[in-house]
C-alpha cells in the first residue's frame, strides 16, 4: 500500500447525513430488524400506496379514524399529527443517514447506514406486521455501557422515530475509526482495559503519537499546520481517544496506517511498496517499537485499528 492508497482510505462522512433513534417496540422486534437487515415502521392500516397516491388531510383522517380521535380536541389532534409526522418521517429517510436502534431495555444498540427506498414486504404485508421498510447496512452493535456516556441518553427517548442529529460527534466515533467530516480529519482509538488506565502510559503513547506525526509531515513533505491538531478523550476503562486534524488530515491518516500495522507485530516495510514509507519506518524503528510496546499496554483494540485498510468499519 502506498501513500495515496492510505489516503484513499480515510472515509467520507457527508456532514449533511442525518441521525436517527428507530425504537423495536420494546425489543420485540430487534432480532428481526438486525438479522433481517431493515428497519419498519407500523400503522399497519396505511400502505404505501395510500401514503404516496392521497393527500396528507386523508391520511390523517384515516389515522383519526382507526384510532378513534377527534380533530376538535386539541390533544386527541396532535397525536394525529404526531403520527402523520413519524410516519412521513420514516419513508423519507435519506440513503446514507445513520439509524440507531436498541434492543431491549436499550442494553445495546446496534448502528446502521439506510441503503435503498422505502418498500413493502409482501409476506408480512399479508400478515399486517409491520410491513413498510428501510434497507440497512449494520456497521456495529455494541453494550451501551462501553459507549461515550453521552449515548446513555438515548434510553430515556420513548419515541417511535426520532432525529438524534445532536449526538452525531459521539455516533460518529462508533461507525468511523479514520474518517474525514467537515474540515477534520478523525482517528478513533478504542481502549479495551477494564482496569485504571496508567497515567505515565498514557502520556507516553501520547507523546510518541506527537513525534510520529511530526516525523511523518516532515518526511512526506505534508507542510501540514500541526498547531491544528486536536484530541478528545473519553476514558472510563473501556473508552476512547478522538485524535482530530483539521485541514487535509494527511500525516494522521499515514499515522493510522502505521499503527496498524505495528499494533499487530507486523512490519510496515512488508505491507508497503511505497520507499518512503521503508524509509520511515527504518529511520523510526526504535519510535514505531515503543508506541507498539504503549498499544499493547492499554489494550488498544487492534481490529478496529487495522478496519480502516481492509473493508472500512
Amino acid at each position: 500500500m502506498n501513500v495515496k492508497e492510505i489516503l484513499d482510505k480515510v472515509e467520507n462522512f457527508n456532514s449533511d447525513r442525518n441521525y436517527w433513534l428507530v425504537r423495536t417496540d420494546y425489543g420485540k422486534n430487534f432480532e428481526d430488524f438486525y438479522k433481517g437487515k431493515y428497519i419498519a415502521i407500523g400503522w399497519d392500516y396505511l400502505t404505501l400506496d395510500e401514503i404516496k397516491s392521497k393527500s396528507v388531510s386523508e391520511i390523517k383522517q384515516k389515522i383519526a379514524k382507526h384510532d378513534n380521535l377527534d380533530f376538535s380536541i386539541t390533544k386527541q389532534k396532535r397525536k394525529i399529527t404526531l403520527a402523520y409526522n413519524k410516519i412521513n418521517t420514516f419513508l423519507n429517510l435519506k440513503e446514507g443517514d445513520i439509524i440507531v436502534v436498541p434492543t431491549r431495555n436499550s442494553s445495546r444498540l446496534a448502528f446502521g447506514e439506510i441503503v435503498g427506498e422505502p418498500y413493502e414486504e409482501k409476506e408480512a404485508l399479508e400478515s399486517g406486521d409491520y410491513f413498510k421498510r428501510r434497507n440497512v447496512k449494520w456497521i456495529d452493535l455494541e453494550s451501551i455501557y462501553k459507549l461515550d456516556p453521552n449515548l446513555r441518553q438515548l434510553k430515556a427517548n420513548q419515541h417511535s422515530i426520532s432525529n438524534i442529529n445532536r449526538y452525531a460527534p459521539f455516533i460518529d466515533k462508533v461507525v468511523g475509526n479514520l474518517f474525514k467530516k467537515g474540515d477534520n480529519t478523525h482517528y478513533v482509538l478504542n481502549f479495551e482495559t477494564q482496569d485504571d488506565i496508567n497515567f505515565r502510559d498514557l502520556n507516553a503513547l501520547m507523546a510518541d503519537i506527537d513525534k510520529l506525526v511530526i516525523e511523518i509531515n516532515k518526511e512526506f513533505n505534508f507542510n501540514e499546520d500541526l498547531d491544528n491538531f486536536f484530541v478528545k478523550i473519553n476514558l472510563q476503562s473501556p473508552g476512547t481517544i478522538e485524535l482530530i486534524k483539521s485541514e487535509a488530515g494527511k500525516s494522521l491518516a499515514v499515522l493510522a496506517f502505521c499503527l496498524s500495522v505495528i499494533s499487530c507485530g507486523g512490519d510496515i516495510k512488508k505491507e508497503t511498496s511505497d520507499n518512503k514509507l521503508k524509509e520511515f519506518s527504518t529511520k523510526n524503528h526504535h519510535l514505531l517499537k515503543n508506541t507498539q510496546d504503549r498499544l499493547d499496554s492499554l489494550k488498544v483494540n487492534t481490529i478496529d485499528l487495522t478496519q480502516p485498510f481492509k473493508d472500512g468499519k
